[in-house]
């Protein structure tokens, strides 16, 4: 009886016991772990991703160039104000009704064409495809842009601003380009240096007038940046303030006068003959209200921080956006799965009457149109 005793008592380690429970304890937080990141990698990503490349344009009815917009679902309206950024090819972005890509990332006229071809064949609804030709580079990156353009800021007189126009257009209609995010109105480049006409005020408004003249034998042009000054600092990185003059402005008429496409609003925060009241312009229906409503109004591109340090939600952005009168807005920072859940978003702002509808149909059909189309 004894020896059974001990023998039993030899073999009761409570050492090893407590070395075992928190062993197991760490294997079963690991399972738990495991098992929360993969559920959640699958609700945030691989649903929204089936759902995506599930999504049908096939109910948009277009007969002879002449589209239903009633026939468009809201959310393939949302879809249709939004430019996104396309040289990593995602067709699924045509599953939303994308309503144009801006390429700048390619190596050759070759794989530009090639990719452009893909997107438009994919597309129900004709595509804008954009890009900057602003007269100091090309959109060739091989491995980085290279210019085979003089500067804006080398071009002499309004005849070669003209010819240079034709030739930058003619390139890209060329390559399957319909849009360029060009001229530069403004008298001064303190960023880039080579992107604005030089000369008098009178030489500046010719070079500007004669290079949409030429430009647009080919391509739409897009003006900017609208109300003036948008490149006395470098808005990608930080936020401006501007003193706007009839000056500024009237290189904007001078677009207009030419038969301009769009006009690009800039995130400067502005005063003068036109005031933003402390919001950056892409938001402020002060300013954009002062556009010719037949114009495309177009935002520059929604991610640089002279707009986007003033949003913690980026929903919230596109409901000012919208609401200012913004008609398309570039978002460069997006993939087709953030692009499904932001649509899926500013449609429940919509709902909850936090984005005005007939906004939405103003810019939709305005894009249409632009496009080639007549909307019913």
């Amino acid at each position: 009886m004894k020896k059974n005793v001990k023998k039993s008592i030899k073999k009761y380690n409570p050492i090893k016991l407590e070395i075992k429970k928190p062993k197991n304890l760490l294997i079963i937080s690991l399972i738990v772990v495991i098992i929360v990141f993969l559920s959640i990698s699958y609700v945030g990503v691989y649903l929204p991703n089936s759902k995506v490349a599930r999504l049908s344009t096939e109910n948009i009815i277009i007969e002879s160039k002449t589209i239903e917009l009633s026939s468009l679902t809201l959310e393939q309206k949302i879809a249709q104000m939004i430019m996104i950024r396309g040289d990593e090819k995602d067709l699924k972005f045509n599953n939303l009704n994308v309503g144009g890509i801006f390429l700048d990332r390619q190596k050759s006229e070759k794989n530009y064409k090639k990719l452009i071809k893909e997107y438009q064949d994919d597309s129900k609804i004709k595509l804008f495809v954009a890009t900057d030709m602003e007269g100091a580079w090309t959109p060739f990156h091989n491995p980085e842009p290279h210019q085979i353009f003089p500067a804006f800021s080398e071009i002499k007189t309004k005849y070669e601003a003209e010819d240079i126009g034709f030739k930058h257009g003619e390139l890209l209609k060329k390559i399957g380009f319909n849009m360029n995010f060009a001229p530069v109105s403004e008298y001064s480049d303190a960023v880039y240096g080579g992107r604005a006409f030089l000369g008098t005020d009178e030489e500046v408004a010719d070079k500007v007038a004669f290079y949409i003249k030429g430009l647009q034998k080919n391509v739409l042009g897009v003006c900017k940046h609208y109300p003036g000054k948008g490149m006395q600092k470098n808005l990608h990185i930080t936020s401006d303030n501007q003193e706007i003059s009839k000056k500024d402005l009237y290189l904007f008429e001078v677009c207009k006068t030419n038969n301009i496409s769009s006009i690009m609003v800039s995130h400067q925060i502005v005063t003068g003959e036109v005031n933003s009241n402390g919001k950056p312009s892409t938001v402020s229906k002060e300013v954009i209200s002062k556009i010719d409503k037949e114009l495309l109004v177009v935002s520059d591109e929604i991610n640089m921080r002279g707009l986007s340090d003033f949003y913690k939600d980026k929903t919230k952005m596109y409901a000012d956006l919208i609401n200012s009168g913004e008609n398309l807005i570039l978002d460069f920072d997006l993939n087709s799965r953030e692009l499904y859940k932001l649509i899926k978003e500013i449609k429940e702002e919509v709902k909850n009457g936090n984005i005005d509808e007939s906004k939405i149909d103003e810019s939709v059909t305005k894009i249409l149109i632009l496009k080639g189309y007549e909307v019913k």
